[in-house]
């Protein structure tokens, strides 16, 4: 949905000859394309040449248009009394006509930052000036609570609204078609696109392209887009109309079994969809994924992935025990944690000695991350004691499980914990490969974030990503595509060491601005650098999202988790990891669900076959079982309330649905 001045002055001249009892609208044929980019949105429809209907959707939109210019901006609250509240701030909007003929009212950037605040119960410090002056959004002070915020207006929460129910139409001919093949994908900047065409309006209106919150620095095809623009690569050639709803219709009717007229058989013949043999050719499988997402809508969550440098380094050093073993098939270099932490004394000890032999007596100029820890290292007199007091080797190894890239299994012959690279891992490896390097989830969901219906990344995250290898100049690398994929696709467990815990408390559930996350956890003495990884883990696991206009909320996962944990004592260290999560889905197995008390009872003869089904070591297991204990996942012989909503979260942490082609391709 795309409003500009030209676009609104269209409605409301509908809209006022419509209340004037008139059947129809007339325009002028130069008026077309204004009219034809509303039609795509849903907002209008053309019932003979030159004449024009409001939609159920336009009409509402002409409405919320004329009362944000007469009337002004009242704020939207929900569950408040309007007297426990007062307008600070409230602008009316400036009548159509008087707008710049670049002033975008409403498109897709300003749809994110609606959605954003509506989904933290107020707007995000990024959204504030956008949308104020806009009318759709009010500063209010809350008596009650005593603070100022700003919170949507009427007028906002009902555009969100209408723009959630509107149906777009999809229609694009072979001039468009054209643009959509030669356009990057995205995300990249905006000077890519010529900004105000037609048929980047015609994109923006059929949801096919969206742009970025606060200030539209950059766009990117959105899910539908994808598939209509892989669609269109390999086939839709050669007619007037190359793709619409008539030809996805035809499409999955056939897909499913059903007949399809002759003529409409021989168009997708012609278009390339299908084979002579009408079985789905390429461009065939990306018009029925498209039809899929057009029919029941995009995702709705955000999917990301996080892995920093040095847990790529825990994973190289298992790598290289595994190695070893298969060679010589000694135990002594099992990939044990103790052989581990071995190995990894030995590597660090090297890099700090390079480190140090760099700089010399210049130790105040190496670079801040590595100053402090590199000042100890040329004091010490144990390096096993430097390494075990600056590097976490336990939480890395749970941080990887977590992320599916290494599994805690036992050695059938010595009945010990190992540790083994799943292929996940060894995908990671390999793209890390002289390349090793902290992967964000800032980053990765630069690239994720398109898959939604209206979203494209700040262009924070756009350089973030870029930075990071995962975007070139106007489409994600290979790199990107592989960490994209992973986040949509591999399996996540849950992990949150104590600090994370600590990090995901000052969270509430409808959420608060990443400014005060910060400034809380600062004056408790923490440094930003470990703050922000603290929520890109956070994210990354689906716990919680950080929106386009600078809010922070809990996820669906997030709340139940919270819950979960909220019993757990504090300081008790990573009071939940992908361990004691293999515990209670095995013992859920073996054991009873008792409904009413929220409760499964494990009889303890069962224990064993638990033991057999978490593919644990014993010693494993017993520890898990111990901390599930203190954390109150566990009872005597019991899986709590509070183990029962882990494992409710932890199906929340993972994509639900897809299909085929609903990931991301190259």
């Amino acid at each position: 949905m795309i409003i500009r001045k030209e676009h609104a002055i269209a409605l409301r001249k509908l809209l006022a000859e419509k209340n004037n009892n008139a059947p129809y609208s007339k325009f002028l044929e130069s008026e077309t394309p204004v009219l034809l980019e509303l039609e795509r949105a849903g907002l209008v429809n053309e019932e003979k040449p030159l004449q024009w209907v409001l939609t159920y959707a336009g009409e509402a939109v002409a409405t919320v248009l004329n009362k944000a210019y007469e009337n002004g901006a009242v704020p939207y609250i929900e569950g408040k009394p309007e007297t426990d509240i007062e307008v600070k701030e409230s602008l009316k909007l400036d009548k159509p006509e008087d707008w710049a003929d670049d002033f975008r009212w409403i498109g897709s950037e300003i749809i994110a930052m609606l959605d954003a605040a509506n989904r933290a119960g107020r707007v995000g410090p990024k959204s504030v000036e956008q949308l104020i002056k806009r009318g759709l959004a009010v500063r209010v002070y809350d008596k009650v609570a005593k603070k100022e915020y700003t919170v949507l207006s009427e007028a906002g929460k009902s555009i969100l609204d209408i723009y959630e129910n509107a149906h777009p139409r999809l229609i694009i001919d072979a001039k468009l078609a054209d643009f959509i093949r030669n356009a990057p994908i995205g995300p990249a900047e905006t000077s890519r696109l010529p900004l105000g065409s037609h048929e980047e309006h015609l994109l923006e209106a059929m949801r096919l392209i969206a742009y970025s919150a606060p200030s539209s620095d950059v766009f990117a095809f959105t899910a539908l887009g994808q598939a209509v623009k892989h669609a269109l690569e390999n086939g839709g050639f050669g007619s007037e109309t190359c793709f619409s709803e008539e030809i996805m219709w035809n499409i999955a009717h056939l897909a499913d079994g059903e007949e399809v007229p002759k003529e409409a058989l021989a168009l997708l013949q012609e278009l390339a969809f299908v084979d002579a043999e009408n079985e789905l050719l390429p461009a065939g499988e990306w018009a029925l994924e498209a039809f899929r997402i057009w029919h029941d809508g995009p995702r709705k969550d955000v999917w990301t992935f996080a892995v920093e440098a040095e847990e790529v380094g825990v994973l190289q050093t298992i790598e290289t025990l595994a190695k070893k073993y298969e060679a010589v098939k000694n135990e002594s270099v099992l990939p044990t944690f103790d052989n581990i932490r071995r190995e990894m004394i030995d590597r660090k000890v090297k890099e700090y000695k390079k480190l140090l032999e760099r700089y010399g007596r210049k130790i105040k100029e190496i670079p801040e991350k590595f100053r402090k820890i590199a000042e100890q290292f040329s004091e010490a007199k144990d390096f096993a004691k430097w390494y075990d007091d600056n590097f976490m080797l336990r939480e890395s190894l749970y941080s990887l499980e977590s992320f599916n890239l290494v599994e805690s299994v036992k050695d059938e012959k010595t009945g010990k914990e190992v540790f083994a690279i799943t292929e996940t891992g060894k995908a990671v490896l390999e793209e890390q490969n002289g390349a090793q390097r902290d992967i964000s989830s800032t980053a990765v969901k630069a690239i994720t974030i398109t898959r939604k219906m209206f979203s494209a990344p700040s262009i924070e995250w756009f350089r973030e990503a870029q930075e990071a290898k995962l975007v070139g100049t106007a489409e994600p690398t290979k790199s990107g595509y592989l960490y994209a994929k992973l986040s949509e696709t591999l399996s996540r467990k849950p992990h949150l060491t104590k600090f994370e815990l600590e990090v995901f408390h000052t969270i509430p559930a409808k959420g608060v601005t990443e400014q005060f996350v910060y400034e809380e956890l600062e004056k408790r003495g923490y440094d930003e650098e470990k703050i922000r990884w603290a929520l890109e883990k956070l994210e990354a696991r689906h716990l919680i999202e950080t929106l386009p206009d600078g809010n922070i909320v809990e996820t669906n996962a997030g709340v139940k988790m919270d819950e979960a944990l909220s019993g757990a004592p504090a300081g008790l260290g990573n009071p939940i990891n992908p361990i004691i999560y293999r515990v209670l889905e095995a013992l859920r197995k073996v054991g009873t669900l008792y409904v009413k008390e929220e409760k499964v009872r494990i009889l303890p003869r069962n224990i064993k076959e638990a033991l057999k089904l978490s593919g644990l070591s014993k010693d494993a297991f017993d520890d898990a079982v111990k901390v599930a204990k203190v954390a109150g996942f566990l009872g005597k012989n019991s899986i709590t309330r509070a183990g029962l909503l882990v494992l409710e979260a932890v199906k929340e942490m993972n994509p639900q649905e897809g299909s085929g082609l609903d990931a991301f391709v190259e």
